[in-house]
């Protein structure tokens, strides 16, 4: 079965279905009037197995699903073991276990609402899982962050308003570096995760005379999909304008809708399918090692999100505003990024006289 005919919603059992009254006879073993109204009523129990929420949520999970299966040219239902394992993997950088365990579950539903086996059952996709859940559990290393100062140090290497050079190969590097001067401007700017970030829609931006406002449709904080908002300023005069760069890239790739940032390969041909957080982190690491920058080959897509809670707590903007941009639920994890700072503000090391 093709992704595209996977995406129907559930079914009705055929074994709940009421018989159509028209159907065989009396020696046709067709059901009594109290029966059909049995029937039906176990259709409607059927249909209400899940909640509002839980169908939501597992609709996006599916969706999300068929997305991969589809750019990866893998077969969504029924999935292999391999299909399924492949996804959590790549979706395990962006997204917290308890939403991995949910969109496993909508696999399975998926699967099962079609009469079909769940690869999500097998040995193989439960113990990606138990390892994804493992690796979570221990305390992760802070990606470095990346301040103001080294953001302009790695967007002085890429493309600014020169014209493209001539021969595919170079060509395509200039679109790669005009995509990856907006991706790191508006990335540090906007305090995206790498899954955000990548998965940017035209669609989802809302031009202001003072800057841009983003809607965020799904991100780790907000697991029903309501969307967030996050407001970017443009910045005057500025040779590092993050809605100047995103609206140059758009121009320069022609990209009037779908995803902002695409792939760009060799040919030069800019592909229709968004990149992932890989890619983010790929282009951050490329960036920081031509700057030169001490620290290269420890950052990662995370410390742009990183660097900017870091500069803006540095420059003594309020917690509470730095708070709505990068948009975490809980205060605790926020004072895990500007505890270090406010540390050696306040340190009584600095008053010893040395």
């Amino acid at each position: 079965m093709s992704p595209e005919s996977a995406q129907d919603g559930p079914s009705v059992p055929t074994t709940l279905a009421p018989e159509d009254e028209n159907a065989g006879g009396e020696e046709g073993g067709a059901l009594s009037p109290e029966l059909k109204d049995l029937a039906g009523k176990a259709v409607e129990y059927h249909e209400s197995a899940l909640s509002e929420n839980t169908r939501k949520a597992y609709q996006r999970g599916w969706e999300d699903f068929l997305a991969f299966c589809e750019s990866h040219g893998l077969e969504a239902a029924p999935a292999s073991e391999q299909a399924v394992a492949l996804y959590l993997s790549d979706r395990a950088e962006d997204l917290a276990t308890s939403t991995l365990s949910q969109r496993v579950a909508a696999i399975q539903h998926a699967h099962d609402e079609r009469g079909l086996i769940s690869p999500t059952r097998s040995k193989g996709v439960q113990n990606v899982m138990r390892g994804i859940r493992r690796e979570s559990n221990r305390t992760p290393e802070q990606a470095p962050p990346l301040l103001t100062e080294h953001v302009k140090e790695m967007v002085d290497t890429l493309p600014g308003d020169a014209s493209p050079p001539n021969g595919t190969e170079a060509e395509a590097a200039w679109l790669r570096g005009k995509r990856d001067r907006a991706l790191i401007l508006t990335g540090f700017a906007g305090a995206f995760r790498r899954s955000e970030l990548a998965a940017l829609r035209v669609e989802h931006i809302e031009s202001r005379p003072s800057g841009l406002l983003v809607t965020v449709p799904e991100s780790k904080t907000d697991q029903e999909g309501e969307g967030q908002l996050v407001a970017i300023r443009r910045i005057e005069d500025s040779g590092y304008c993050p809605v100047k760069a995103l609206r140059r890239w758009a121009s320069v790739a022609s990209i009037d809708d779908g995803p902002i940032f695409r792939g760009v390969p060799r040919s030069g041909f800019i592909s229709r399918d968004a990149i992932t957080g890989r890619t983010v982190g790929n282009a951050v690491k490329r960036a920081a090692e031509a700057a030169g920058l001490p620290q290269a080959d420890d950052y990662t897509g995370h410390s742009l999100r990183a660097g900017h809670i870091t500069q803006a707590s540095m420059e003594g903007a309020p917690d509470a505003a730095i708070q709505a941009q990068s948009r975490h639920e809980s205060d605790r994890a926020f004072r895990e990024y500007v505890r270090p700072q406010r540390l050696l503000e306040n340190t009584s090391s600095a008053h010893l006289g040395l």
